[in-house]
């Protein structure tokens, strides 16, 4: 009979033995490392609900849930991603109240000896009113916890995992100094950024906000191109994408996300009091900004490409969300896990409900220009076809001995 779509054809020993290893090898390439050798939390939007209110219900419920997943979890370190003190920020120096009782008696205090890595949100810069972004600076010499050495910087983290030597990037960013609050909080700023000095090089009629966005940018631009790390971040107030009452960030759409996907890095941030998991080619971005309450509605779909949304927490106690959750939201904040060769991000509930995980993330030094193999889905395609494939190469006269189908043993 001839040959075709289906019907048997004679192998070779070596081909069906190949087909046999690439499929198993495909498999184990996704599962190798089902436990994390590097652990992290992160939470945004946490800073309570005035200086008359330092701290919120919700907010006191999601500290506990986090307290909780970082002891299980062993995480090492807490990326607070902005909005640290609501509603405008520290007016006076870095001994305000605002510290001790919005961060220290919440956190700090429920997991001591773990570091906190913090960056500025909108509200920390004051929202409509001067506030002093310095003290938030100046803070990291008074706390044992509080990590917050200037307004853009780098955690770098080396750990060891079962199949070698790891490592992770994360750049914290400042995306009030990168993107600006509207033309009513420019001055505001820039007469906030002046304990910054003249170090920019301003242009004739430059404001300092947008001479110390550009040297940030190109820091950014600098410490992207010369990571060497297994993984790579960035870490910010601002989303790219974001369907909640703020929306997408068009400065960040055009400027950082194309340096994300030439990179392989993803990007996590606040900003919405949301949850949302998108993914935009090989770039993964996370919104975790429901750490005093949740959640905002998602109004605005429309500003933000549909089929790149993954999931989305939304809507008062999270009853507009996709899909629907089990049970009431209260607050949510994340926890990412780094191993051997994937990383995986779950959202929590404010009680530590797991509400969903991320495909895995393949760590960006095994194939450096990996946008094809993001999230390891194509891994899986490779595992499937060479499955099925092999199904028909070994259903051939004489193949199964080769192949080993069939021949178990016991023992």
């Amino acid at each position: 009979a001839p040959s075709g779509l289906g019907a048997p054809h004679p192998v070779s020993a070596a081909m069906c033995a190949f087909a046999a290893r690439t499929a198993l090898a495909a498999m184990a390439l996704l599962l190798e490392d089902v436990s994390a050798d590097l652990s992290l939390m992160a939470i945004g939007d946490w800073g309570g609900e005035n200086d008359t209110a330092p701290t919120t219900e919700s907010q006191w419920l999601t500290a506990a849930g986090l307290r909780r997943r970082t002891l299980e979890l062993d995480a090492n370190f807490t990326l607070m991603l902005g909005d640290n003190i609501y509603q405008h920020g520290v007016a006076d120096g870095d001994t305000s109240s605002r510290f001790a009782d919005t961060f220290e008696a919440v956190y700090a205090a429920s997991t001591p000896g773990r570091p906190f890595y913090v960056v500025a949100g909108n509200h920390d810069y004051g929202e409509g009113v001067l506030s002093n972004i310095s003290s938030q600076v100046a803070y990291t010499q008074r706390s044992a916890s509080w990590r917050f050495p200037s307004l853009w910087y780098k955690v770098h983290r080396d750990f060891d995992t079962s199949s070698g030597p790891r490592s992770v990037d994360i750049l914290m960013i400042d995306t009030v100094v990168l993107c600006g609050n509207g033309d009513n909080n420019e001055a505001f700023i820039d007469e906030e950024l002046r304990f910054l000095g003249d170090a920019f090089g301003r242009a004739a009629g430059q404001s300092l906000r947008h001479a110390a966005a550009e040297a940030q940018w190109a820091w950014l631009q600098q410490e992207l191109a010369g990571s060497r790390a297994d993984y790579l971040w960035t870490a910010g107030h601002y989303p790219i994408y974001s369907a909640g009452i703020d929306g997408p960030t068009p400065c960040l759409v055009d400027r950082l996300l194309p340096l994300l996907a030439r990179y392989a890095a993803h990007h996590i941030s606040g900003h919405d009091h949301m949850l949302e998991h998108f993914q935009h080619g090989g770039v993964n971005s996370f919104v975790v900004g429901a750490g005093k309450e949740c959640c905002y509605s998602a109004v605005n779909m429309d500003q933000v490409p549909a089929e790149d949304l993954r999931y989305m927490v939304a809507g008062p106690a999270g009853n507009e969300s996709e899909p629907p959750v089990v049970g009431p939201v209260l607050g949510g904040f994340a926890g990412l896990r780094l191993g051997a060769e994937f990383a995986e991000l779950t959202f929590y509930a404010h009680d530590g409900r797991a509400l969903h995980t991320a495909p895995p993330m393949q760590r960006r030094s095994r194939f450096p220009r990996r946008q094809y193999l993001a999230m390891g889905v194509p891994v899986v395609v490779l595992a499937v076809t060479v499955a099925l494939a092999l199904r028909g190469v070994c259903a051939a006269p004489g193949a199964a001995d080769h192949c080993g189908v069939g021949a178990g043993t016991t023992g």
